[in-house]
């Protein structure tokens, strides 16, 4: 695949490493000379100063031949002329433009967007995006992340190994015999950094991360069994009335409309605009690592704050001072790929990077399968899928031990006929079944093949 990333800033070079880790032709345009730099000393793709949405540069860097563009530039102007450009002239099958401002995400207005019109075929706006994930993730608080299925049958939810789960020290292949009811499967374990896709030996110890697909009704008993009770949230705090802390704010209040919610602000212009914006919320102005800033908005009664400032080492402290002065849990947005393995273990509840959220959200319409949704997992280990088994696909018939293969991939559990079931690996694959299943990230390519019509 031939992609044309124009923007070479924090998203664009995230895509373009990802991507170019597969074996991609990549392209990265940006007008920054700084920024093109740091792309071609550090990643192995081709990377050209200048505007994206100029024919003559396009043509120069092989548009004719691309299959898709990615146009993540800050400005929603540049990203949609260059989506049109790359369609009038270049025939780009497929058009990605990061799109910020509210008047241009407006549903009264999503029918400008096509061929005949304005040719970009999916928006991404990774900070709607990532408010949707952090209050996704807000259904079991305290856990690592709750994945988002498209199926509401089952949930994939990361969860942190305390010393009291008794599940743990135990082959995973006997907690199914101990909990022949609970319907769930281990998809992914990390252990010091380190993730692995466990075998029926393999064995869960305290302080390891786990990823576990589950079935809905049975979420909370799972939950129970490492130490976390669901209850509904009553206050919570968001720090940072930025981007995502406003968009976090509407969803939030949009779900719970009854939730105590409170937000503080630094900045005095930002805050007030909060205040005029948010009116279910009461905002402080003030710095939230300030502990009597955070003490004024009750943080010690808190069942949940989330961090979500400009900065990935402020959120981090503010998540931490939060929790010694009281609060039930902390969620952080960290941008730092590094700082989630260590996190967790000095007390941070969650950690969502909002890379690995835009990533997902793309690579959604990259992939050539047959793809209901897709999860990037922190760390860019590997992928979790929904796929769809169509009436031509060369799976059906096969056992599932062709999916269970601990070095590349195994399949969290099935839908078929409206119900949830954790298949064996000696179980037929059949035509419609809905299949959640994590890759490994070197093995992606291999396996979306199988679910391609």
């Amino acid at each position: 695949m031939k992609a044309i990333i124009y923007g070479a800033g924090q998203i664009g070079y995230n895509i373009a490493a990802y991507l170019s880790a597969e074996e991609n032709d990549i392209v990265v345009i940006d007008e920054s000379a700084e920024l093109v730099n740091k792309v071609n000393e550090t990643l192995d793709v081709q990377a050209v100063q200048g505007f994206g949405s100029y024919p003559d540069l396009l043509e120069k860097v092989g548009a004719n031949k691309a299959d898709l563009m990615i146009a993540v530039t800050p400005c929603d102007e540049y990203n949609i002329i260059a989506c049109q450009v790359a369609y009038s002239i270049f025939k780009i099958p497929t058009k990605i433009a990061h799109i910020r401002g509210a008047h241009y995400l407006d549903p009264a207005w999503q029918h400008i967007y096509n061929p005949d019109n304005i040719p970009v075929d999916y928006i991404i706006s990774p900070e709607k995006e990532v408010a949707r994930n952090l209050v996704t993730n807000l259904d079991v608080p305290g856990s690592i992340e709750v994945v988002n299925l498209e199926t509401d049958l089952c949930t994939v939810v990361g969860l942190y190994c305390r010393e009291s789960c008794p599940i743990i020290n135990t082959p995973l292949k006997q907690v199914g015999e101990l909990f022949p009811n609970l319907n769930f499967r281990v998809l992914c374990i990390v252990r010091e950094g380190i993730p692995l896709i466990p075998g029926p030996d393999d064995q869960m110890y305290k302080g390891d991360e786990v990823y576990i697909a589950v079935e809905q009704e049975k979420l909370s008993r799972l939950t129970t069994l490492f130490g976390l009770h669901v209850e509904p949230l009553e206050k919570a705090i968001i720090v940072g009335a930025g981007n995502v802390g406003m968009a976090l704010a509407s969803e939030l209040l949009a779900k719970m409309p009854d939730l105590d919610l409170k937000i503080i602000e630094k900045d005095e212009q930002k805050a007030q605009i909060a205040a005029q914006m948010i009116e279910n919320a009461v905002v402080i102005h003030g710095d939230a690592l300030d502990s009597h800033r955070l003490k004024e908005a009750n943080v010690t009664t808190a069942d949940m704050v989330l961090s979500v400032m400009n900065n990935d080492e402020s959120n981090v402290l503010c998540a931490l001072l939060s929790k010694n002065l009281g609060a039930k849990y902390v969620m952080s947005l960290v941008n730092n790929a590094t700082y989630p393995k260590f996190l967790l273990s000095l007390g941070v509840d969650s950690v969502l990077n909002p890379g690995s959220v835009t990533m997902s959200h793309i690579l959604r319409h990259v992939r050539r399968s047959d793809i209901r949704s897709l999860h990037v997992m922190q760390g860019n280990f590997g992928e979790i899928f929904e796929c769809d088994v169509v009436a031509d696909s060369k799976l059906i018939g096969e056992k599932f031990r062709n999916l269970n293969v601990p070095e590349k991939s195994i399949v969290g559990g099935i839908v078929r006929s409206d119900e949830f079931i954790i298949p064996s690996s000696q179980d037929f694959i059949e035509e419609n079944d809905h299949i959640i299943l994590l890759v490994k990230r070197e093995f992606i390519s291999d396996v979306e093949k199988l679910f391609r019509k």
